[in-house]
């Protein structure tokens, strides 16, 4: 499977990494990067499947750490997988469903 990063994605990403910056130290920013890569290689080779968080539209969630998820969609027909967004867990569950219904 092929990963691509959407434009959200990066953006929220960059976001989580600022936020770790700022209140935290670069040894959590180093373990969110290491976190979220292995949970990329995990995906990418199929190695997991996390659960839907809308079953209609084919987005996944996963679980990078127990204040950030990535939501993700697959196509199986291009073997694509798109990144969605990182979303902090303790942000308005609202603000999420206007980020996936975009």
């Amino acid at each position: 499977m092929v990963i691509v990063w959407t434009r959200l994605a990066l953006i929220t990403y960059k976001e989580v990494l600022g936020n770790l910056h700022l209140r935290w130290t670069k040894n959590e920013m180093k373990n969110f990067t290491v976190l979220t890569n292995e949970l990329l290689e995990k995906i990418k080779n199929l190695q997991i499947v996390c659960p839907f968080a809308n079953k209609r539209l084919g987005i996944q969630k996963g679980y990078i750490h127990k204040n950030v998820s990535l939501f993700y969609k697959e196509d199986k027909k291009t073997n694509t997988i798109y990144l969605i967004t990182f979303f902090h867990n303790r942000m308005n569950p609202k603000e999420l469903n206007k980020l996936l219904t975009k």
